[in-house]
């Protein structure tokens, strides 16, 4: 990796931390924007939410400002182009800790030019890939009705659930199920659709394993917001925020 690309890459990080650290989804967008030129922002007519779009209007991410406590607050979707079909799509709600979101929004802006064009992945190659941040956790594996599999973390507070049945022909929603406790031990999730490539997910279990593990060192109980999520590697050189 280049001196420019690392530059780019830390500015980046500190940014995404930045955002997580105020606990707000709205300055966790904000800061994302402001560093990322290639990422626009446009707001709804009635001013509920913000979509940040990519220039290439391939990838796209949209949060709502004011949902109610269990409402959808960001939804992410990957098209093959402008006018093409939608490749993968994910939902998070409500109390999904800004260090989820923060690293996928990371994982889409520095591997922006991937995305469109990454082929589907076999079910089994997929949970390979997107579970090894947990297996490296400590997170274990166990079956429950035919072809789901879920993983538990050590303290049983978070999850993930796949359904390995799940038509990756299709974009179905809801294949892929991450949740967890918030500090008010409310229940929050962010869902994949079974197309989702193993790049995203990892993002993903990867930011969640980490700030787990973290957790899991400190007897005073922490929010997840304090805790920094970790870039992926390596970054696509990208321009700098505006």
């Amino acid at each position: 990796m280049n001196n420019q690309n690392a530059a780019t890459n830390d500015a980046t990080a500190q940014a995404i931390t930045a955002g997580a650290k105020s606990g707000e989804h709205e300055a966790l967008l904000d800061v994302f924007l402001d560093d990322h030129a290639e990422w626009q922002r446009w707001r709804t007519w009635s001013d509920e939410t913000t979509h940040a779009v990519h220039e290439s209007l391939a990838l796209r991410a949209e949060l709502v400002h004011e949902p109610g406590a269990p409402d959808v607050r960001w939804r992410f979707a990957v098209y093959e182009s402008p006018v093409g079909a939608r490749l993968w799509h994910a939902t998070a709600f409500s109390s999904t800790p800004t260090e989820v979101i923060g690293a996928l929004l990371l994982s889409l802006a520095t591997r922006a030019a991937e995305y469109p064009r990454m082929d589907n992945l076999t079910s089994d190659k997929a949970l390979v890939e997107a579970t090894l941040p947990l297996a490296d956790s400590g997170w274990t594996p166990a079956a429950e009705a035919p072809g789901w599999v879920r993983w538990r973390s050590a303290n049983d507070d978070f999850f993930l659930r796949h359904d390995t049945l799940a038509d990756r022909g299709t974009d179905s929603p809801a294949a892929w199920v991450l949740s967890g406790r918030d500090r008010n031990r409310s229940r929050w999730t962010i869902v994949f659709s079974a197309t989702a490539p193993p790049l995203a997910l990892t993002a993903v279990t990867e930011a969640l394993a980490d700030c787990e593990a973290r957790l899991r060192q400190h007897t005073t109980p922490r929010s997840l917001t304090h805790c920094q999520p970790q870039p992926p590697a390596p970054p696509a050189h990208g321009r700098r925020g505006r």
